[in-house]
């Protein structure tokens, strides 16, 4: 399974190899948190901790854990778990970008098991009622028996599958704390310290979901715990949303037909693409094929997003930044399918149900609450590759540009700042919107423009250096996974130093893409081409001269 990682990617292959975790088979609920080291899964207790266990499930499908974090670690020689369940990052900066979840009634506390190592329990929200347990869990990294007595004892719920102990061990080793100085965030794990601390939030947790294999694959001979479950990024269990229902979403770039209707958003943040559902909304779907084939799509943006919500895009172009694109006659509202996760939908003035244009959104989480406001609000497509890319863009950093660019842009998303003010460079740029009925390598070569000599005519490059922020995207194969990093260049040290922002990496789609190549074992990286001004160079290697920050300086290219 494919995820967002905040950190960098291959800490996890200095983690200790330990055994696993193992623990007797039986028929219950298995929830994994998507994490920035592994997938952590556990087993629900639902017959030792019953009101526990449906408290925490209904969470992890209300999507509340999606976009937090282990907000503490303990560790005083005694007694170490981590703790979270309570926060959530918003993209903002600081501690105004930390935002305590939305809670459900108290659950009763029910304990029953020992708090020891691998198991999962309820925090009571009031130290002093042991009745006050809702959102906030925490992972008992070694045996806590002082925590089957503090507030009437902390309900234990779930136990930790497989390897998840593993991570969760190297983690312990690994990371320090920062202090923001507020109560449960006085001491935050992080695996860097050496970054500044409103960027410092170490793990976190991209996505909770259910998974829907056997607990058999957890143990040792077992399946792998990402194979299933998470791909699908629709609803589990619900068909009325135009899904097959059997959570056997095909995999893209396999070469072979898989929708008939499909669309794919090409984003500097990575690739989704969407199944068109034009048995439930006809003339929405006819309205949005009409935007991309006069290629209006071209050079957008993402102009809002909202975190536990949507990503929202299609009104306003990057030429200049967030001028309004060309926009057709409002088509008539033909609401049907329910706003879920993963569904896209029409934009429209607030109030007025037959107004949609161009703009589109996409459900970060299930908003069902949009089927009822005036007549509901009409998906027309549903996400059927690169949910985690959504997820991706749907917690970038984000500003209100509303006094500069208009009251559309009062929530930003940013890939990158800089110092010179917000530009093309720095926003989530939907570079065209296209239709296909295959996912796979779309191979047709990316026309870069000619320069005034032409060296750059029709060739496809890897990446584009931007003299502004001095740094560039780039598509890059780690192992067997593909993902966008962020390579800023250092101009105050010799030679031609770039360093990962190791926070801003995002999962990305395989689909036989040009990419560069990093193994942090032989310490190289390896681009194809860069386009820097009018001029491209090739076979561009770079060797790792600081491991902990990513840290590559150049030593050879080509130019054709």
């Amino acid at each position: 399974m494919k995820k967002l990682v905040s950190f960098p990617l291959q800490l996890s292959f200095i983690f200790l190899i330990l055994l696993a975790f193992s623990l007797p088979s039986r028929a219950q609920t298995i929830v994994c948190l998507e994490t920035v080291v592994d997938d952590i899964c556990m087993e629900l207790l639902d017959t030792e901790a019953p009101i526990a266990a449906q408290n925490f499930l209904s969470y992890v499908q209300r999507g509340t854990y999606r976009s937090s974090f282990l907000h503490q670690l303990v560790n005083d020689g005694e007694n170490t778990y981590f703790v979270g369940g309570k926060y959530v990052i918003t993209g903002i900066s600081g501690l105004n970008g930390i935002q305590e979840v939305t809670t459900r009634p108290p659950v009763s506390n029910e304990p029953s098991i020992s708090n020891t190592r691998g198991t999962v329990a309820l925090v009571p929200d009031d130290p002093d009622n042991p009745d006050s347990g809702t959102s906030k869990f925490l992972i008992n990294m070694t045996d806590n028996p002082a925590l089957d007595t503090l507030s009437g004892g902390y309900t234990v719920f779930a136990r930790i599958l497989g390897f998840g102990m593993d991570s969760l061990d190297g983690l312990v080793s690994l990371v320090g704390t920062v202090d923001l100085g507020d109560g449960d965030l006085s001491a935050i794990p992080v695996i860097s310290q050496d970054i500044p601390i409103e960027n410092s939030i170490g793990i976190t947790i991209a996505d909770a979901y259910i998974y829907d294999g056997d607990i058999s694959d957890f143990e040792q001979g077992g399946g792998d715990s990402t194979d299933s479950s998470g791909d699908d990024p629709v609803d589990d269990g619900s068909t009325d949303d135009g899904s097959n229902g059997d959570g056997d979403t095909p995999t893209p770039g396999e070469g072979e037909t898989l929708y008939e209707n499909a669309v794919c958003v090409d984003t500097n943040a990575g690739e989704f693409c969407m199944e068109l559902l034009p048995d439930s909304a006809p003339n929405t779907v006819t309205n949005f094929l009409n935007y991309i084939s006069s290629g209006r799509y071209d050079d957008t943006l993402v102009h809002r997003t909202v975190p536990n919500f949507v990503i929202q895009g299609g009104g306003y172009s990057v030429n200049p930044l967030g001028s309004s694109i060309a926009r057709d006659a409002a088509v008539v509202n033909e609401f049907e399918l329910s706003n879920l996760r993963g569904t896209v939908a029409m934009a429209r003035a607030s109030g007025q149900v037959n107004s949609a244009t161009s703009e589109w959104f996409v459900n970060v989480v299930n908003n069902t609450q949009l089927d009822t406001v005036d007549g509901g609000f009409t998906v027309f497509a549903r996400i059927i590759s690169g949910m985690p890319v959504v997820d991706a863009i749907s917690v970038l950093p984000r500003v209100n540009l509303q006094n500069s660019l208009g009251g559309a842009f009062g929530e930003l998303p940013l890939t990158d700042q800089d110092n010179d003010g917000v530009d093309a460079d720095d926003v989530v740029l939907v570079s065209r919107i296209y239709v296909t009925d295959v996912i796979v390598d779309d191979s047709d070569p990316v026309d870069n423009g000619p320069g005034d000599d032409g060296t750059d005519d029709g060739i496809k490059t890897t990446a584009e250096y931007s003299t502004l922020s001095n740094s560039f995207f780039l598509p890059v194969r780690i192992g067997d996974e593909m993902y966008r990093v962020i390579m800023v260049q250092d101009t105050q040290v010799p030679g031609v130093v770039f360093s990962v922002i190791t926070t801003r990496i995002f999962s990305l789609i395989d689909s036989g893409q040009d990419a560069a190549t990093m193994d942090l074992d032989a310490g190289t990286l390896i681009i194809p081409s860069i386009k820097v001004g009018k001029i491209i160079i090739t076979d561009v290697e770079f060797s790792l001269t600081e491991f902990s920050t990513l840290t590559f300086t150049l030593q050879s290219f080509n130019r054709p």
